[in-house]
């Protein structure tokens, strides 16, 4: 704090002293150097800072240097520096004081090198008793080595070597070599003299200052370089006399056009910063613009304005410790002599390039901080830039400079849900500009607009985001800011190719368009690619094969592999299998070389489907053909997706290890593993499988496997599947926001949908309102989730009104609906995050909207509102696309046949079916049924023959989708089983059949309704067989019961020895209710026997016998079946003996 005193009093003297008219007129007489600076500051002789200059007492300076004569001899003082301002006796004891001092001149060389005190001074400030010494022993080691290596040579020779070789901290052996070489080998030395005077300053500060300004002094003005005088004033500087460090600068010749960044400049700013003289800092700066009228070809006041901030001259300024204090006190200077400043249209220029120049260094120190302060940093920045506006300071450049500095740094690049200081200062910068143009219309604004670099790198910024939305509104500032001028070719690209990856293909066509109109060149196959690629999102295979077209019809050139790898990707992302396979055909017979992007596809088509045979062969023709696809880690995961999909976890999870083993050995680049392991948490998840997900977690954890959103959204996919819904809304509110992950859409919609099944309905709800009050971007799994929490809202209100009538509207949930498909758009279908339902639909184009009208029909159903599901029906007839081959979502479907089985309308239910199951056929078909045809083979209706296992195993349909119609085939069984036909029941078997061979699975609903069908209908024997083969294997006996003990509260499942890990969704076993109409059948028959009814002469054999025979294992679990009395048993068993 001492170097600051000198300010601090001369403020305080301002201010106590300040009257409306001078107190001191002789004050004014004398420039105001003399009050505010020391006398070493001033552009005064040497004599006059110091009576004498005495040599060092550390013996720095050899004897040859006293030898040398100097040019000049120092001035007498006849009394005391500065008398004037002393009174009387002080005056007089001054002068006895130093009357004392001993007679003669020095040598000028030896006032240099000497302590230089200054006895009496005006500067503020402790006295400097020592200008620069040597310690002892360095300048011992350095006489010791030239000693040596004089031995074969001579100094003047191993100096120029020295210099030439610029090793750092020699430089008391060049000073001892240079004072070694006789005087008149120095004469016309001018090139070693500068060479020497550049080494002595290379590190920094010089050891003794006095000795550079010997070696600038014996340089004539014509060998002076831009290099020795920055190290005359870097000496200057080091002796703190400043004033003679800027007349040095001050006499540099201006037709020698040196270039002032490197002549000091920067080290005299450094000082006076540090001193914080701020009227020698602007006279300084000031020096360097008349002296600079261009930098790197450009005017200098032009280029500042355009982002030069000159690093050269603020370098030094830039490394002081306390740069925000002394900026503060800049700008109290300013604040004080604000009108001085601003006199004149030239003064005001050169603040304007001051500021612009100063103030963003201040930023770099306030932005570039180990632990940066986010808070302090905002509140910092505020405060800046009103500062800047209370005093009349430019604030363009300034604001320029800290958006685009920000944005360059990783940390604001990254995403975070705090508030963004680098918006604000947008938001502020732009509402400045608008109010000047609005308060004066006439006025040219233009230089306080904001720049279009700027403006395009946050379009770069909020494009790499997600934020179209921001992007839109930059892009209207930009056609605002600058009528007249087209987007440039960059930035058209950057947008074509931004809202063809979100499916946008209005603004692709509307930028290709405009790209096309301003720069003709600019369009090539790049360009045109995206114009398949903003259908392909779309799943849209038509308008994809439209634009495949126009490429060689329109524009006259030849798709290349990007081209027809994009049409590859429309049909994948379509689920069109036999379209891929005859697009990836073609593209071969067109003579393209494929590359990974052509294999990828195809390849996450296999794996998606869990068809490992057809991924290894793809896998295999991908390296005959060359396509290197072993080093990549995206095709890798690829296969232990479809191991995972497969049902084969094991064999997931050696891949997975061996791909780390190959990552850590660096044969495997690309992308991280994260994608790979989070493959396998959400495998565990899905199974209910927690302590696997964690393990998984903590592999990438103790691997260094990166984190990332998906990886959350596993995680809490896995707490919800075991009901801890609450404990993943915190991994959502908590947790993610902490470590700087994105919340996107799919972790909203697995909380949604986790506290609906937990029946937490206003967590549900609140979860929602979250999620639309921070405008989270939809996806078709959130809005599902959506509608599903809001119609249960409104079934709920309905039931505490007690309205019966079915044809109560869901409000709600209708107007939410109707929002979405008004506010639908292509990014919730192009999205690129995962899916959050377990069930398999098509995701074709056209597809989306139709599967928010079955969640409604479902709902509607639930009310048996039958008139409103057939509006519904209408509005997603119309809602279809007018396209070939499409594929009706089985959301729809299956709800359209529950609302009609409610209203008993089996025709239209059977129509519902046929419709699925060609849905069906496509989602689950795989390359071996695509490549080869399906043998006739003759059909039966027999569920417990043998061969129907054996097909079952044999079908080569997709493994994780064998349960896509187990919904749609309980409805449709349900009808069949409802209709008073008798072949309803045998066309309800004959379909079942028909499921197994095909490789579908029946659910446990379906099975034990038929069953009890059969049993109800008195086909005993197919009930007990059919039991026998597909439930009882799974059975697993009866709970032991303590005798004599009756429970009341035991219903269904429970009177069994389950577990509730046990039982997973896909378990196929006997009901409670199965096993006792089961039971009642066989008592009666029992009963029958002991009547004589009952005998089979076909089988010889009476009717228990015949079931005893064909269902041991059914008719055991019927036998040991314990007596419960409950109401299920008393129905049944009430009159049996």
């Amino acid at each position: 704090m001492l170097e600051r005193g000198s300010t601090c009093l001369a403020s305080g003297r301002r201010q106590l002293l300040r009257a409306p008219k001078p107190c001191l007129p002789s004050r004014r007489m004398l420039d105001a150097q003399f009050w505010n600076h020391g006398a070493s500051d001033l552009s005064l002789p040497i004599w006059w800072a110091a009576t004498s200059i005495v040599d060092p007492p550390s013996g720095d300076v050899d004897d040859r240097a006293a030898n040398i004569k100097s040019s000049s001899a120092s001035r007498r003082l006849d009394g005391a520096l500065l008398d004037f301002l002393y009174p009387e006796k002080t005056l007089a004891l001054l002068n006895r004081l130093s009357a004392t001092r001993p007679a003669g001149s020095e040598p000028r060389r030896r006032q240099l090198h000497g302590s230089g005190v200054r006895q009496y001074s005006t500067t503020w400030g402790p006295t400097r008793h020592d200008e620069g010494t040597v310690d002892v022993a360095v300048a011992e080691q350095a006489r010791e080595e030239m000693g040596m290596i004089l031995r074969g040579s001579n100094a003047i020779r191993e100096l120029n070597k020295l210099l030439r070789a610029q090793e750092p901290g020699k430089q008391e052996l060049a000073w001892q070599l240079y004072s070694a070489v006789p005087e008149d080998q120095l004469l016309n030395q001018e090139e070693l003299r500068a060479h020497l005077l550049q080494y002595l300053v290379q590190d920094g500060e010089p050891a003794v200052p006095g000795r550079v300004l010997e070696i600038f002094d014996q340089l004539t003005p014509v060998a002076r370089r831009p290099s020795s005088y920055r190290a005359g004033i870097a000496a200057y500087i080091a002796l703190r006399m400043v004033g003679p460090a800027i007349k040095l600068l001050e006499e540099i010749d201006e037709s020698r056009q040196f270039d002032m960044l490197h002549v000091g400049t920067d080290i005299i700013l450094r000082r006076t910063v540090f001193d914080e003289q701020w009227d020698l800092t602007l006279r300084v700066f000031r020096t360097f613009l008349h002296r600079t009228p261009k930098v790197r070809g450009t005017y200098t006041p032009l280029a500042i304005r355009h982002g030069n901030k000159l690093p050269e001259i603020w370098g030094e300024v830039a490394q002081l410790q306390e740069l925000l204090e002394h900026f503060q006190s800049f700008l109290n200077y300013v604040r004080e002599f604000s009108h001085e400043l601003q006199s004149s249209k030239q003064l005001k220029v050169e603040l304007t390039c001051f500021v612009n120049t100063f103030v963003p260094h201040v930023m770099d120190r306030v932005l570039n901080t180990k632990k940066p302060d986010e808070d302090f940093i905002w509140d910092w920045f505020i405060k800046l830039f009103d500062n800047l506006h209370s005093l009349n300071l430019p604030t363009s450049a300034c604001y320029e400079y800290a958006i685009k500095r920000m944005l360059e740094l990783p940390r604001y690049q990254e995403y975070t849900n705090q508030r963004k200081i680098w918006l604000e200062l947008y938001r502020r910068y732009r509402q400045l500009y608008l109010d000047q143009t609005s308060s004066s219309p006439t006025s040219d604004a233009s230089e306080t607009r904001p720049s279009q670099n700027l403006i395009r790198n946050l379009i770069f910024q909020h494009s790499l985001r997600g934020g179209m939305e921001r992007v839109q509104d930059h892009i209207n500032d930009l056609r605002a800011f600058y009528p007249g001028r087209p987007l440039r070719p960059g930035l058209l690209r950057h947008l074509i190719q931004a809202y063809a990856v979100i499916g946008e293909d209005e603004k692709v066509h509307q930028y290709i368009g405009e790209l096309q109109s301003n720069y003709k060149g600019e369009v090539d196959l790049k360009v045109l690619s995206s114009l398949l690629f903003v259908y392909a999102r779309r799943a849209d295979v038509a308008g994809t094969i439209t634009q495949f077209r126009r490429i060689h019809e329109e524009y006259g050139l030849d798709p290349d592999t990007a081209c027809w790898n994009v049409l590859l990707l429309s049909y994948v992302r379509a689920d069109d299998l036999d379209g891929a396979l005859e697009c990836f055909n073609n593209c071969m017979d067109y003579g393209v070389a494929p590359d990974v992007y052509t294999f990828g596809p195809l390849l996450d088509f296999c794996a998606q489907r869990g068809d490992v045979e057809a991924f290894e062969a793809l896998f295999s023709k991908a390296k005959q053909m060359g396509v290197p696809l072993d080093a990549d880690v995206r095709a890798r995961s690829g296969y232990v997706q479809a191991f995972v999909n497969a049902g084969d976890a094991g064999g997931a999870e050696a891949i997975a290890h061996g791909m780390l083993r190959s990552w850590q050995a660096g044969t495997l680049h690309g992308h991280p593993l994260t994608h790979t392991w989070n493959l396998l948490i959400q495998h565990y998840a899905l199974h209910r499988d927690l302590a696997g997900s964690r393990q998984c977690y903590r592999q990438m954890v103790d691997n260094k496997i990166p984190l990332d959103s998906w990886t959350y959204g596993s995680l809490m996919r896995a707490l919800v599947e075991v009901q801890q819904t609450n404990a993943a809304y915190k991994l959502l509110r908590v947790t993610m926001p902490q470590n700087g992950f994105q919340v996107h859409a799919l972790h909203y919609a697995i909380i949604i949908t986790g506290f609906l099944r937990e029946g937490q309905l206003e967590q549900a709800m609140g979860a929602y309102e979250r999620m639309v009050g921070r405008k989270v971007p939809q996806t078709e799994s959130s809005r599902q989730a959506s509608i599903q929490a809001l119609g249960k809202a409104d079934l709920q209100k309905l039931g505490k009104r007690h309205a019966k009538d079915p044809n109560y509207r869901l409000l709600r949930v209708e107007e939410a609906l109707e929002e979405m498909l008004a506010a639908s758009t292509a990014q919730e279908i192009a999205h690129r995050q995962p899916r959050h339902s377990s069930s398999i639909d098509s995701h074709n184009y056209g597809a989306v909207p139709q599967s928010y009208y079955g969640l409604m029909i479902s709902l509607y159903s639930a009310r048996s509102a039958y008139k409103i599901c057939k509006k519904l029906f209408k509005k997603a007839e119309e809602a279809a696309p007018d396209v070939e081959n499409y594929t009706v979502p089985l959301t729809l479907t299956t709800a359209m046949m529950e609302a009609h089985l409610k209203a008993g309308k089996h025709a239209e239910v059977a129509e519902g079916w046929e419709l699925a199951r060609t849905s069906a056929n496509k989602l689950t078909k795989t390359f071996h049924q695509a490549v080869h045809q399906a043998a006739a083979v003759t059909e039966f209706d027999s569920l417990t023959d043998s061969s129907v296992q054996q097909r079952f195993q044999e079908s080569r349909i997709s493994n994780n989708r064998r349960h896509i119609l187990s919904k749609a085939s309980r409805i449709y069984i349900r009808s069949l089983l409802a209709q008073p036909d008798a072949n309803a029941v045998q066309e309800a078997q004959r379909t079942i059949r028909d499921l197994l061979v095909n490789g579908f699975t029946i659910d446990n609903f379906t099975w034990n309704e038929f069953i009890q069908t059969l049993a109800l209908g008195n086909r005993l024997v197919d009930a007990f067989m059919t039991c026998e083969e597909y439930l009882m294997p799974r059975f697993p006996g009866w709970r032991n019961l303590m005798p004599g003990y009756t429970r009341h509260d035991r219903q269904g499942y429970q009177w069994m020895e389950l577990r509730h890990y046990d039982i997973k969704k896909t378990s196929v076993l006997p009901r409670y209710k199965t096993l006792v109409l089961l039971a009642k059948a066989y008592g009666q028959t029992k009963r029958d026997e002991r009547n004589g009814i009952g005998y089979d002469v076909n089988a010889q054999a009476w009717m228990r016998e015949i079931l005893e025979q064909s269902a041991p294992m059914t008719v055991r679990a019927i036998e040991t079946m314990p007596r419960t009395y409950d109401k299920l048993q008393e129905r049944y068993f009430h009159n049996a003996p």
